[in-house]
């Protein structure tokens, strides 16, 4: 089976994830190449380019600046290039790491953008941004292989060169179609998670419907046009595949007489088996000082230790809560292994902080059995979380969570099942293998 994916980000992780341990064979195929991907997915823009994908992410010392410069990280999120005292430069990082570059910014004598450099997590510069009055015009992809690839961001064509040819591509569908074709992929039977490009592509090449849309994105209000227009008249779309039972009812209620299939899978979570915690603990990482509710639960769960780490320093305003509650500890720098001892330790981990979501830890949390509990402003990962609306209904799922065992696995089990019934290995070989 082919596999395409437009990013590889966390539901394109998650997916790839079920699809192995439901022990069924596929190529996955992955159209914009952003810094990052498995080891067995292929990419046109990192194949083309021969983009070695072995090393380790380049920190924000590491980056190549003209002579005569220097790199300086203040208090801002972001580092500093600077010549003679002035900002010629600006250095991004991955979300959730500390200092590790995912792109620099350098700006013309104006202070206006020139151009951008993009790194991956293997240290490669691998393409360049050109920008005209802050607007985006190209990027040009380049490795060590033969092939130069660049993007036109105006006239949205593809062109491909090296020393003796050069290829044209009116869209990146046709782009990705004519990769597809050169790496002699099968696509008798598709998978993409995406109404993006891989469905463009298999609009394109699909002589009937035979491609499977596993959906992982919420539909707030309408169904989104693409699907729309292939519930209504499919040229590519043979199934749709929902990991939330809700949606699938909400889309199977308005269009009943829909000939393209609607079925539901659960993700294949591999849920840790959850020996030696502390019923009464609970656990938070925080990259702010901004936990709302905190002093509250602090306050009425006085038998309950509650472990707050970040990744860096504190403030004195955390500090000061530390002295003031003593079952409150503060894990101030705190490091990886660290983080899973806390994580192991816990039997609920709070996601109230109101920064941003660090190190992916909700759903880290959410497959190593913590009853992860949220409220609706903070919520980082909502699929992951039992998100409540206030603080006091929070507050009271707290207190039966920790009332007993029973109640505790109650809440899991809720918890696991809040979006449909829980798949299995056999429900993915019969509705994809």
């Amino acid at each position: 089976m082919l596999a395409i994916f437009n990013d590889y980000d966390d539901a394109t992780r998650e997916l790839i994830q079920s699809l192995t341990a439901a022990d069924i064979a596929f190529t996955p195929v992955v159209v914009r190449y952003h810094g990052e991907l498995t080891e067995e997915a292929l990419c046109p823009f990192t194949t083309y380019t021969g983009l070695d994908r072995t090393g380790d992410p380049l920190f924000f010392d590491e980056v190549p600046v003209p002579a005569w410069c220097e790199i300086r990280q203040g208090s801002e999120p972001y580092g500093e290039i600077l010549r003679d005292g002035c900002t010629i430069g600006r250095i991004h990082y991955e979300p959730n790491s500390f200092r590790q570059v995912e792109s620099v910014d350098w700006l013309l004598a104006d202070r206006s953008l020139g151009h951008t450099d993009h790194y991956d997590r293997y240290g490669n510069r691998y393409a360049t941004t050109h920008y005209a009055n802050a607007v985006a015009y190209q990027t040009v992809y380049r490795g060590p292989g033969p092939w130069e690839i660049e993007v036109n961001h105006v006239s949205r064509t593809v062109t491909m060169s090296s020393r003796d040819r050069l290829l044209t591509f009116p869209t990146l569908t046709d782009f990705v179609s004519h990769f597809l074709d050169d790496q002699r992929l099968a696509d008798d039977r598709v998978l993409i998670n995406s109404l993006s490009y891989p469905l463009f592509v298999m609009r394109k090449r699909a002589a009937e419907p035979n491609t499977t849309l596993f959906w992982q994105e919420p539909i707030p209000a309408d169904v989104p046009g693409n699907m729309r227009t292939e519930l209504e008249r499919p040229k590519a779309l043979r199934r749709i595949l929902f990991c939330d039972e809700r949606l699938r009812q909400k889309v199977a209620s308005i269009y009943p007489e829909t000939p393209t299939d609607l079925a539901y899978l659960s993700h294949l979570g591999q849920f840790a088996d959850k020996d030696g915690y502390d019923p009464r603990r609970a656990f938070t990482l925080t990259n702010s000082d901004e936990i709302p509710g905190l002093v509250e639960l602090l306050e009425a769960f006085p038998e309950v230790t509650f472990s707050v780490a970040a990744l860096t320093l504190m403030s004195e305003k955390l500090h000061r809560l530390g002295r003031t509650y003593p079952n409150l500890t503060l894990i101030p720098t705190i490091n990886r292994t660290r983080i899973r001892e806390e994580l192991d330790r816990a039997s609920i981990y709070l996601d109230i902080n109101a920064g941003a979501h660090v190190l992916d830890v909700v759903k880290a949390a959410y497959y190593l059995n913590l009853v992860v509990l949220a409220v609706a402003p903070q919520a980082k990962a909502p699929d992951h979380s039992r998100t409540h609306a206030t603080l006091a209904e929070l507050k009271a799922h707290m207190a039966a969570v920790i009332a007993s065992p029973q109640e505790r696995a109650r809440a899991l089990d809720e918890l696991h099942r809040q979006r449909g019934p829980l798949s299995t290995a056999a429900d993915y070989r019969r509705l994809l293998a």
